[in-house]
This record gives C-alpha cells, sequence and structure tokens, in this order.
C-alpha cells in the first residue's frame, strides 16, 4: 500500500510533488513496533528520522531515580529523531510506543543524498526544531516555577491545541492517556496530579465524564495555564 497520502500529510513534505514524494517513500524503511516497545533510548547513537504512519509515541527523559518526564505525545503523520539525523549525535530522549505503531525511517546516508535537491524541506526542519526548542523551554519554566495547578492547566490546554479542540464551554477532551502518563507529562506525582484534577472538578472549571474531559469555564482553565510569565 502506498504511504503518499500520509506523507502528504507530514508538514517537513507538504509542499512536494507527487514525484517528489514518490522520492521520499523510496528512501523510507517501513517498521512496526509492540505495545509498550522502546524505539530508541536517550544516548544512544542515532542516524534515523522516524516519520509515525499509525500509533501513538511518548518522548520523555529520566533522572537518576528513574521518575520519568514526558516531553511530549505523538501521534501519526509526526516525525521524531530529527535531531540526530541532522548531527549525528547521540539521541536526547527516548520514544516508547503508547500502542502498536508502524512507523517509515529514513536512514542519515540516504536523506543526505536527498537533501541538496530539496533544501527546503531543512527549512521545514529547522522551524519545527526551533517551536520544539520553544516549547521545551516553556516546560522546563513550569518545571522549575509553575504550581501542580499550572502545570496540569498546561498540559490539558496544550493537548486540546494538538487535537484542535477548541477552547470553549462544552469542549470534550478525550483522555487517551492513562493518569499516569498525564502526570508525567506535567512533571508531577500520579497522587498531586489527583488531587489537582479534584480541585479542577470542584471549582467548577471541567468535569471528567469516563475517558474526557468537559469544559465548564474555559477562562478559567486558561488563566491557571498562563499565570507564569517565562522569558
Amino acid at each position: 500500500m502506498s504511504n503518499l497520502p500520509l506523507l502528504r500529510r507530514v508538514t517537513l513534505f507538504a509542499d512536494l510533488s507527487d514525484n517528489e514524494l514518490a522520492e521520499v517513500e523510496a528512501i523510507a524503511r517501513k517498521r512496526s513496533f509492540r505495545k509498550h516497545e522502546v524505539i530508541f533510548h536517550s544516548q544512544e547513537p542515532g542516524s534515523a528520522l522516524f516519520i509515525l504512519t499509525r500509533g501513538r509515541v511518548k518522548v520523555s527523559i529520566n533522572d537518576r531515580q528513574g521518575r520519568e518526564i514526558i516531553l511530549r505525545i505523538l501521534e501519526a503523520g509526526d516525525f521524531f529523531g530529527e535531531m540526530s539525523l541532522l548531527d549525528g549525535e547521540y539521541r536526547s530522549a527516548t520514544v516508547t510506543t503508547l500502542e502498536p505503531c508502524q512507523a517509515l525511517i529514513i536512514f542519515r546516508d540516504r536523506f543526505s543524498e536527498f537533501i541538496p535537491r530539496h533544501p527546503n524541506v531543512v527549512m521545514k526542519m529547522l522551524t519545527m526544531l526551533s517551536r520544539r526548542l520553544r516549547k521545551a523551554n516553556e516546560k522546563i519554566g513550569r518545571l522549575a516555577f509553575a504550581d501542580a495547578h499550572e502545570k496540569v492547566a498546561s498540559v490539558l490546554t496544550e493537548l486540546m491545541e494538538e487535537r484542535k479542540v477548541p477552547l470553549s464551554i462544552g469542549a470534550e477532551l478525550p483522555l487517551s492517556l492513562t493518569r499516569t502518563e498525564l502526570a508525567n507529562l506535567a512533571g508531577i506525582s500520579r497522587e498531586t496530579f489527583t488531587r489537582v484534577m479534584a480541585d479542577f472538578q470542584r471549582d467548577g472549571v471541567f468535569r471528567v465524564e469516563r475517558r474526557r474531559i468537559v469544559v465548564i469555564n474555559p477562562g478559567k482553565l486558561r488563566r491557571e495555564a498562563t499565570r507564569s510569565v517565562f522569558v
């Protein structure tokens, strides 16, 4: 089955012609991964770009005590591994599947042959790297200075943005992550996450219904998510 429709939805390749996309498909290798399989570990040598075609993965780091902080969740159409692809250095984070996944893999030597003919792809990659760096800086700021309520509110609003769910009264955010995963995404313990969620429900910010959150007071959720200003 052709991967051209999926490649067309990947930001890096959105402006390429069908013939150019066929070039990308020709240098990519398809691979499947099991649920909870580590695709690569932090500090491993890296030489490939991964384009997720099915499923979801988490990008995370661990401290010396083994505590996990989830940097972001990626879904079909997202890509990862681009830093090592560009600089040939070690992986900066661990990527683990949250469910069965498939990915297209492009190795550095093949990508190096492709890039001289399509420099716009590198420019887009640098733009995405810049955006991710900004997000990482914001997250570092929250981890260092924000309280638990701001961290949880920030995670929820970011998930809504990523899934293009409008932050409005009655908006619904499906919860496909476990409480532990959401807590790790916020950089707090599961117990603290549960307590903060209960506080928000009691204050009428949102209500939790099975595996979804229904927004009741979007203004307060937004204010909680942006109380700190990091410069």
